[in-house]
């Protein structure tokens, strides 16, 4: 072998050395930091529990089957709640503002535990303080309570003396349902918007 051709050789190894360990750092040290939820998360996922045969407002039926290709954040309230219920679709409505266009690619729903008042006449009533977009689901009593029991979703009627009659203790978290039916996290009322956003953004993500 000739000179010129030695170091044709060797300039040739040294180009492949160069990609290999310009290669080497963009894996280990330049490559994107895998995301982390802000949120509460399921690992692994779980496919969401069934709401069983809910109707909305419109007394459609819906479920999340149904929903596939979007997003879903759901939360069991009621409409005579005077605290976690309007501030948590307070929190879905800033949700949804931050999205912007995104905003089309999610479906905020609430699924009433006190099926005895919660018809869909006053959920649409009671949804138009609100985002009249938004799901208001219900069902008859019997199966409340397996959706809730599914969902581990605890409520208990409370017999309180004022113009209601009575008020419905019961747990204060939404979910999130992720683009392919799967149960991802879980957040607390009063969580950041801007946190939740972003766990939202990323879900949408991961389905395009």
């Amino acid at each position: 072998m000739n000179r010129n051709s030695r170091s044709l050789l060797l300039l040739g190894i040294s180009l492949v050395a160069v990609v290999a360990v310009a290669g080497f750092s963009w894996f280990f040290w330049l490559r994107p930091e895998p995301y982390e939820f802000k949120g509460g998360f399921y690992n692994p996922p779980n496919p969401a529990a069934s709401l069983g045969d809910v109707v909305d407002q419109n007394g459609q039926p819906f479920s999340l089957e149904a929903q596939r290709g979007k997003v879903v954040m759901l939360y069991f309230g009621y409409t005579h709640c005077p605290d976690a219920c309007p501030a948590t679709l307070n929190e879905f409505m800033e949700v949804k503002e931050r999205l912007g266009d995104d905003a089309d690619q999610v479906v905020f729903a609430m699924v009433t535990v006190d099926p005895e008042r919660d018809t869909p006449e006053r959920l649409a009533e009671y949804l138009d303080f609100f985002d009249s977009s938004f799901y208001g689901l219900s069902t008859n009593a019997d199966e409340t309570r397996t959706v809730a029991r599914d969902w581990n979703v605890t409520y208990q009627k409370r017999e309180v003396d004022s113009a209601t009659g009575y008020l419905v203790d019961h747990a204060t978290s939404s979910y999130v349902v992720d683009q392919q039916g799967n149960l991802r996290l879980t957040y607390p009322v009063g969580f950041d918007t801007g946190d939740m956003t972003s766990d939202i953004e990323h879900l949408i993500d991961e389905g395009a």
